[in-house]
């Protein structure tokens, strides 16, 4: 395929936003760990026999899934500093929001209901009418996640982490003129609301949303904390820990905020250039999976499901470790055809379209968000 078309199809130009190229790359990372945790998981299901295959694919489902607090901690720098140096309206943002959320969402929530609907409800949504059309209208509100509720997508569940955040944030931002106010007091305030959600976390329930960690660790960043970080520790930093998934280093409850960490780490170093890890989050390819991301994290795993059910037909005695490891590059092609077709046909023409910025600066944002 000519590189010119697809520079011209996955390059952004979003005039709204400063453009920062390294977060374009940490996307398609985050999107990249979400795949192998789905690949994984589906080839342990499968039958993976014990030895080193079997380990690699539980590090896969294990590690990959913290690609959605990469997500989180993105979102977190990119939505807060957004709310504080411009100040939008409340409504405006929120509309905007909703327009980046939707479209994408729909074109596949729609076709996954009907599904549902025909094939009966198989525990997606409850028995009878009202049930059913509540549990549908949960899902277009992005209720699944923080509420016990059985999403439609099942991906869809960190949208209601991304939702909660939007209002949350942009209520304390712009509801008690944080953008107004010193940046150290708004360092200081993050930091006590910070404080209050460890704590809640250490001692309250079972239900406090603990994977909301990396919007903190995001908001942080937004506010220039981390600026002087060393480059080697945005490698080092991730390395352990993946290194202390892959171990079972048993963590427990701190284990997010440790990934948190790291994760700050990674992208302290990406945002200020410095060290190797900036330079490799603006490897073109990487980056252009990043500008898809959300297409392609909602329409992924169907493609992995479905590739899994179709090889256990054939394979019922189990998975041999050769065909996992041969299967994972033309798997994750299909993945990412998928989502090409999602992010051109629909994100991209309704959720991303250029938008100008007082004064005709030419910029181009970070999409996901």
């Amino acid at each position: 395929m000519p590189q010119a078309w697809l520079r011209r199809t996955f390059e952004l130009q979003d005039m709204a936003h400063p453009r920062l190229l390294p977060m374009e790359g940490l996307r398609g990372v985050a999107v990249s760990l979400v795949f192998l945790q789905h690949a994984g998981v589906q080839a342990l299901l499968l039958g993976l026999p014990p030895g080193s295959t079997r380990a690699a694919a539980t590090v896969f489902g294990n590690y990959g899934n913290l690609g959605v607090e990469l997500f989180f901690l993105l979102s977190g720098y990119l939505i807060y500093g957004t709310l504080v140096r411009r100040a939008p309206g409340f409504v405006p943002f929120m509309r905007r929001r909703a327009e980046r959320l939707y479209p994408a969402f729909l074109a596949v929530f729609v076709p996954v209901l009907a599904l549902i609907l025909l094939a009966g409800p198989a525990g997606r949504l409850p028995e009878g009418v009202v049930g059913g059309v509540l549990a549908i209208l949960a899902n277009l509100l992005f209720l699944p996640g923080l509420l016990p509720i059985q999403p439609v997508i099942a991906v869809a569940w960190s949208l209601s982490y991304e939702v909660f955040f939007y209002l949350a944030t942009a209520a304390a931002v712009l509801g008690l003129g944080m953008h107004r106010v010193a940046r150290a007091r708004r360092i200081a305030l993050l930091a006590a609301a910070a404080g209050v959600f460890v704590l809640g976390c250490a001692i309250g329930p079972a239900w406090m949303p603990v994977r909301m960690a990396p919007f903190f660790a995001g908001m942080f960043l937004a506010e220039g904390v981390g600026r002087r970080m060393p480059g080697w520790l945005g490698v080092a930093a991730p390395v352990l820990g993946c290194a202390v998934v892959a171990l079972g280093v048993p963590l427990g409850l701190w284990g997010e905020f440790l990934q948190t960490a790291c994760f700050f780490a990674l992208c302290a170093a990406c945002f200020h250039g410095t060290g190797p890890a900036a330079r490799w989050m603006t490897w073109a390819p990487l980056r252009w999976l990043g500008n898809m991301s959300y297409s392609y994290y909602l329409i992924h795993g169907f493609v992995v499901r479905a590739a899994f059910v179709a090889l256990g037909r054939l394979l019922p005695d189990g998975l041999p470790p050769v065909v996992f490891w041969l299967l994972l590059p033309p798997l994750f092609a299909a993945t990412l055809a998928a989502g090409a077709v999602l992010f051109i046909a629909v994100e991209k023409p309704l959720s991303l379209k250029p938008r100008p910025r007082a004064g005709g600066a030419t910029a181009a944002a970070s999409p996901g968000s």
